[in-house]
């Protein structure tokens, strides 16, 4: 993970922290999944390990110092039988444990990612992405306030599966807008998956 953080206020730089390592790693046990003619959907349960690097002095750690459950619903829809159009949405609900060296507990979240796309020659998928996510109960602990996060984005994504090789790349760009209590940027993901 690289994350690239700064904060700005009046003029003033308030921080500007980088850093690159491992994030928190998911565990996913269950998953249960049903696919019809014109839909796909599942249900999962996980949990996300404090595996990456955390300090409490460095916004921009990989990790969060924390452990979460999360459950997980999400379904695709197929809008012809080809199944080339598409829309898709993956809800969660997190569950945060209390934040190492912090004594802080950060309050539950939901959140849904969505997604319209059109596959194009078989292989090739683009279309547009994005997330809203919010924050639903209340954080506990010192310094902590009634205010809660909220956070949405939007932009563009194209992947690509090649079926001979088990191989499937992926790019998305988000910006963030309206965000509340937190944070407002750009997210670009690049994903790499390997079938074996």
């Amino acid at each position: 993970v690289y994350t690239d953080i700064s904060m700005k206020a009046g003029g003033m730089t308030l921080f500007d922290d980088n850093e690159f390592g491992l994030g928190d790693i998911l565990i996913e046990p269950a998953i249960l999944a049903w696919h019809g003619p014109r839909y796909d959907a599942a249900l999962g349960v996980g949990v996300y390990l404090p595996t990456g690097d955390f300090e409490t002095d460095e916004p921009a750690s990989p990790g969060k110092g924390f452990w979460t459950g999360m459950l997980t619903a999400g379904a695709t829809f197929y809008f012809d039988e080809a199944r080339t159009w598409s829309a898709s949405v993956l809800s969660r609900y997190e569950i945060h444990s209390e934040q190492e060296d912090t004594d802080v507990t950060y309050g539950n979240d939901f959140h849904f990612e969505w997604g319209l796309g059109k596959t194009v020659a078989k292989i090739w998928d683009v279309g547009l992405a994005g997330y809203c996510r919010w924050q639903v109960t209340d954080d506990s602990g010192p310094g902590t306030t009634d205010d809660r996060e909220q956070a949405y984005a939007v932009g563009p994504e194209v992947s690509v599966f090649v079926p001979d090789w088990g191989l499937g790349v992926s790019l998305r760009a988000l910006w963030e807008f309206e965000n509340k209590v937190n944070s407002q940027g750009n997210v670009t993901t690049l994903m790499i998956m390997k079938a074996f």
